[in-house]
């Protein structure tokens, strides 16, 4: 019985070392914010450039219209 609860204890013990040692979780994290800080600065770059993609549409859409 108490060589059982050994193992069930060892076990224990070596799952929560090779979750502890795993990586991939931190990965991901810093894949995110990585996004997140490329999805902040493109909001920033369309709120300043707002005026001028306004008018790049326009003239877009007007010529589409007279061809």
């Amino acid at each position: 019985m108490r060589d059982l609860i050994i193992s069930i204890v060892v076990r224990a013990q070596n799952g929560v070392h090779r979750l502890r040692d795993e990586e991939q979780a931190q990965t991901l994290t810093e894949y995110a914010l990585i996004i997140a800080v490329i999805a902040i600065g493109l909001i920033a770059a369309l709120f300043f450039l707002r005026g001028q993609l306004v008018g790049f549409f326009s003239k877009a859409g007007s010529s589409a219209q007279n061809a």
